[in-house]
């Protein structure tokens, strides 16, 4: 049986669902006494077997009908309204139970195949005749990635037990789990690429913030160079010259090599570096500066095989573009056999001259150091995160790596296990927001959920 069901209301919009209702008997065998109770009373009559012939054909009939309008009459809705969340948010959906029958609905059991880690919306609940019950569920979302909400099932019957109807609702509904944004008062990136604008002693052929100079006119030249004060004074046309900005772009490495990972769950060397990695570009990109992402791992989705996920975010501005870096890092696991060195080496030739290099990485093998010196020669500057592997129950030699790092005179920061990781935002409600009408000025104010 099929029926229509509003279901998993999406920013405020609802979407139709078709659910499969099916009605099942508990005590198949009591279905079957009644034609051996009606053999009975032809082959040996008797009042006994007529009344209970009647008795447990009555009790089925009258649960079967009340089983029968709850299929018909009971409906569940289901609404959640975002997307997305970060990490440490507390997710809410909110149900709708309408029975429209005139029985009530002494017992729902409602029974959730969610997937994210935490949280499930499985409940029973109770609904008087004509009566609309609605309710919330609440859990904080403790994992990044992309997790699934549904699918769900309804379950109700008839007071005695026998008989079990099932609204099969197999929609689903993706939720994508950020990683959390915090507060990195201790890292510092270099000064000398870092921050600020400067200018250089190349010309630029586009137009740029730095002015450096005029020149005479050139046929072809656009009227909006020319510098109008200087052509007064110097009785011909001038137009002014324009030096390159340091772009000051920041490039991100993450080192999501296997090998080199250690710790396990939220305590581990990959959870680190990627609340490094967003923490970082959310900090660059609030400056007005470019950031690109580089990290070679894996991505495993909905219980599938670990395949290889690339990702190459190339620098730009912007809050959009912090979404796409998250994006990225929400579902990217460590994986894979790419080894840090071999990843500078692919994304050489992308980092241009007056840029920043952010390596985030747990390993302590040197040979990796060898990558970063083609773009110091360019004028890169480099700097390197290094997550502390001993304190994560790893092994390696810390002091040998940063030994070496100040020797070639590369800025490092060592990030040990248990650093404390304080939120830019708050964990917060995500769900619907509520209004209320102020009575005498009817004012409709938004309160939050």
């Amino acid at each position: 049986m099929l029926a229509k069901s509003q279901v998993f209301g999406i920013r405020g919009a609802v979407k139709q669902h078709r659910r499969r209702v099916t009605v099942a008997s508990k005590t198949r065998w009591l279905l079957g006494l009644l034609p051996i109770l009606f053999l009975m009373q032809l082959v040996i009559p008797s009042r006994a077997w007529t009344i209970l012939f009647l008795g447990l054909g009555g009790t089925l009939a009258f649960s079967y009908l009340w089983a029968r309008q709850m299929a018909g009459r009971l409906s569940v809705i289901r609404e959640q309204y975002y997307g997305w969340v970060h990490v440490g948010d507390l997710l809410e959906e909110r149900f709708a139970m309408h029975n429209n029958s005139l029985l009530p609905s002494l017992w729902v059991e409602i029974d959730d195949h969610s997937d994210l880690p935490g949280y499930s919306a499985r409940s029973v609940r109770a609904a008087d005749g004509h009566q609309t019950v609605r309710w919330r569920t609440e859990g904080i979302c403790r994992q990044r990635g992309l997790f699934t909400l549904g699918p769900w099932q309804v379950r109700v019957g008839d007071p005695l037990g026998l008989f079990r109807v099932t609204l099969d609702h197999p929609e689903t509904h993706s939720v994508l789990v950020y990683p959390p944004i915090v507060h990195l008062p201790t890292l510092r990136l270099p000064r000398g690429a870092a921050t600020g604008a400067g200018r250089t002693s190349r010309r630029a052929l586009e137009v740029t913030t730095n002015a450096a100079g005029v020149r005479s006119y050139a046929p072809g030249d656009s009227i909006n160079r020319i510098h109008w004060r200087t052509t007064a004074r110097m009785d011909g046309l001038m137009v002014k010259i324009f030096d390159l900005e340091p772009s000051g772009d920041l490039w991100i490495v993450l080192d999501l090599d296997a090998a080199v990972q250690a710790g396990d769950g939220d305590e581990s060397t990959e959870e680190y570096s990627v609340v490094l990695a967003a923490s970082l570009s959310s900090r660059t990109l609030r400056q007005n500066r470019a950031v690109g992402l580089v990290a070679y791992g894996t991505t495993s989705l909905r219980g599938g095989a670990p395949k290889p996920l690339p990702i190459l975010v190339m620098p730009q501005k912007g809050t959009a573009h912090q979404w796409r870096i998250l994006h990225a890092l929400a579902t990217v696991r460590a994986g894979g056999n790419w080894p840090l060195e071999r990843v500078l080496a692919e994304m050489n030739q992308n980092v241009g001259r007056g840029t920043t290099l952010a390596v985030i990485t747990p390993s302590c093998d040197p040979e990796w150091l060898a990558g970063l010196l083609p773009p110091m020669r360019r004028g890169v500057t480099p700097t390197v995160v290094l997550l502390d592997p001993v304190s994560f129950g790893g092994q390696g030699n810390v002091e040998a790596l940063t030994a070496l790092l100040a020797e070639l005179g590369i800025t490092s920061h060592l990030i040990p296990k248990g650093m404390p990781f304080r939120p830019i935002a708050e964990h917060k409600r995500i769900g619907r927001p509520e209004y209320k009408v102020l009575p005498g000025t009817g004012r409709v104010l938004v309160v939050e959920p």
